[in-house]
Protein backbone atom coordinates (compact mmCIF):
# COMPACT_ATOMS: atom_id res chain seq x y z
CA UNK A 1 0.00 0.00 0.00
CA UNK A 2 1.48 3.27 -1.11
CA UNK A 3 0.33 6.85 -1.11
CA UNK A 4 -0.03 8.22 -4.65
CA UNK A 5 -1.23 11.38 -6.36
CA UNK A 6 -3.19 11.13 -9.61
CA UNK A 7 -1.58 12.88 -12.59
CA UNK A 8 -4.48 12.33 -15.01
CA UNK A 9 -8.13 11.42 -14.54
CA UNK A 10 -8.35 7.72 -13.73
CA UNK A 11 -10.55 5.12 -12.11
CA UNK A 12 -8.98 3.05 -9.35
CA UNK A 13 -10.84 0.71 -7.00
CA UNK A 14 -14.24 2.01 -8.19
CA UNK A 15 -13.20 5.63 -7.48
CA UNK A 16 -13.05 8.35 -10.10
CA UNK A 17 -9.92 10.33 -9.37
CA UNK A 18 -9.13 13.80 -10.67
CA UNK A 19 -5.61 15.09 -11.31
CA UNK A 20 -3.95 16.15 -8.07
CA UNK A 21 -6.15 13.93 -5.91
CA UNK A 22 -4.39 11.74 -3.35
CA UNK A 23 -5.22 8.08 -2.86
CA UNK A 24 -3.85 4.87 -1.39
CA UNK A 25 -3.31 1.76 -3.50
CA UNK A 26 -4.34 -1.69 -2.36
CA UNK A 27 -1.02 -3.30 -3.28
CA UNK A 28 2.52 -2.22 -4.12
CA UNK A 29 2.12 -3.85 -7.52
CA UNK A 30 -0.79 -1.53 -8.36
CA UNK A 31 1.32 1.45 -7.34
CA UNK A 32 4.25 0.39 -9.53
CA UNK A 33 1.94 -0.09 -12.53
CA UNK A 34 0.17 3.27 -12.11
CA UNK A 35 3.51 5.05 -11.80
CA UNK A 36 4.98 3.21 -14.81
CA UNK A 37 2.08 4.10 -17.14
CA UNK A 38 2.20 7.75 -16.02
CA UNK A 39 -1.19 7.89 -14.32
CA UNK A 40 0.11 8.66 -10.84
CA UNK A 41 3.20 9.69 -8.93
CA UNK A 42 4.38 8.69 -5.48
CA UNK A 43 3.39 11.11 -2.76
CA UNK A 44 6.17 11.98 -0.39
CA UNK A 45 5.17 11.86 3.23
CA UNK A 46 7.50 13.86 5.48
CA UNK A 47 9.26 11.81 8.10
CA UNK A 48 9.16 12.55 11.77
CA UNK A 49 12.35 13.71 13.44
CA UNK A 50 12.77 13.45 17.16
CA UNK A 51 13.94 16.60 18.93
CA UNK A 52 17.55 16.60 20.12
CA UNK A 53 18.27 15.44 23.67
CA UNK A 54 18.20 18.12 26.35
CA UNK A 55 21.91 17.78 27.14
CA UNK A 56 22.84 18.52 23.51
CA UNK A 57 20.62 21.61 23.48
CA UNK A 58 22.17 22.79 26.74
CA UNK A 59 25.70 22.39 25.33
CA UNK A 60 24.82 24.40 22.22
CA UNK A 61 23.30 27.19 24.28
CA UNK A 62 26.34 27.29 26.55
CA UNK A 63 28.80 27.36 23.64
CA UNK A 64 26.89 30.16 21.86
CA UNK A 65 25.81 32.67 24.49
CA UNK A 66 23.45 35.37 23.18
CA UNK A 67 25.24 38.59 22.34
CA UNK A 68 24.01 42.06 22.97
CA UNK A 69 24.58 43.21 19.41
CA UNK A 70 20.90 44.06 18.91
CA UNK A 71 20.86 46.20 22.06
CA UNK A 72 24.08 47.94 21.07
CA UNK A 73 22.74 48.63 17.60
CA UNK A 74 19.50 50.11 18.93
CA UNK A 75 21.49 52.35 21.30
CA UNK A 76 23.67 53.56 18.43
CA UNK A 77 20.60 54.24 16.30
CA UNK A 78 18.94 56.30 19.01
CA UNK A 79 22.19 58.21 19.59
CA UNK A 80 22.50 58.89 15.85
CA UNK A 81 18.91 60.14 15.74
CA UNK A 82 19.53 62.51 18.67
CA UNK A 83 22.71 63.92 17.09
CA UNK A 84 21.60 64.21 13.45
CA UNK A 85 17.90 64.77 13.92
CA UNK A 86 16.77 62.04 11.52
CA UNK A 87 16.59 58.28 11.62
CA UNK A 88 19.62 56.26 10.44
CA UNK A 89 19.56 53.92 7.46
CA UNK A 90 18.50 50.53 8.82
CA UNK A 91 21.01 48.71 6.62
CA UNK A 92 23.97 50.17 8.49
CA UNK A 93 25.75 47.93 10.95
CA UNK A 94 27.16 49.05 14.30
CA UNK A 95 30.57 49.93 12.87
CA UNK A 96 29.09 52.21 10.19
CA UNK A 97 26.82 53.94 12.69
CA UNK A 98 29.73 54.48 15.08
CA UNK A 99 31.85 55.91 12.25
CA UNK A 100 29.14 58.39 11.29
CA UNK A 101 28.55 59.40 14.90
CA UNK A 102 32.30 59.99 15.33
CA UNK A 103 32.34 62.18 12.20
CA UNK A 104 29.55 64.35 13.57
CA UNK A 105 31.20 64.65 16.96
CA UNK A 106 34.57 65.52 15.38
CA UNK A 107 33.11 68.44 13.41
Amino acid sequence: MRELTALRPLVYATRRLKPGEDFTTKTDRDARILIAVGRAKARRVPGKIAPPPADVVQKVVQSNPPDNAAEDLSKLRSEYQELIGKRPFMGWDAAELQRRIDEVLAS
